[in-house]
């Protein structure tokens, strides 16, 4: 009975540092990981202290989010940390900036040929006002695969309100600004849809 309950503290453990091992390698953060899995950062805390351990389908899961397969976590020796070369590790918040700026400069150039070729047109600054709502999609792609809920609320409010402003601007229609109560009322579902997402979360093991 002894030497059961130490190879299942022993299982434990090594569930627990391949656990670490591959979080690590994939650059998360304990936050991170759970909120990609939806589970609370005290069951990925719990685990990695192994004083739990996660049942099959969130093996299952971690597995195909790490790229490996579920016996890798059953491994007697996982590998030692490395931390991932620069070269594979580029900041995320560089790739994000250099998304937005590809659309800045498109949105430039639109405006550079519409002075240059048709300097009778006197709203080519609309490119700039329609690169802001390309940034939202942008910020909301990347938000949700890599950063934390508030940032991702944050990212589809700009979405939600630039488009507003978007339609507001080029819409010759009377009384459209009541758009933006349109993007208020969007605005207060959005929160809740997020709030309720983060609760779901935080009380999922």
């Amino acid at each position: 009975m002894k030497d059961n309950k130490n190879e299942e503290q022993r299982l434990k453990q090594r569930i627990a540092a391949n656990l670490i091992y591959y979080r690590k390698l994939n650059n998360m953060t304990q936050t991170e990981l759970a909120e990609r899995i939806n589970y609370s950062d005290k069951s990925v805390s719990k685990w990695e202290r192994a004083s739990g351990v996660p049942d099959i389908f969130v093996l299952s899961l971690l597995a195909k989010l790490y790229g490996v397969s579920v016996s890798d976590f059953l491994e007697e020796k996982g590998p030692e940390y490395q931390p991932p070369s620069p070269g594979k590790n580029t900041p995320r918040i560089i790739i994000f900036l250099l998304g937005s700026g590809i659309a800045w400069l498109v949105a430039t150039i639109v405006f550079t040929g519409l002075r240059l070729f048709i300097p009778s047109f006197e709203k080519a600054w609309l490119a700039f006002i329609f690169a802001i709502p390309v940034c939202g999609i942008i910020a909301v792609v990347f938000s949700f695969l890599w950063w934390r809920i508030a940032v991702q609320l944050l990212s589809v409010s700009l979405l939600l309100w630039s488009l507003a402003l978007c339609i507001q601007l080029t819409v010759p229609v009377n009384d459209i600004a009541l758009i933006y109560v349109i993007a208020a009322v969007a605005q207060v579902l959005v929160l809740l849809w997020f709030l309720l997402k983060k609760k779901m979360s935080r009380r999922r093991h």
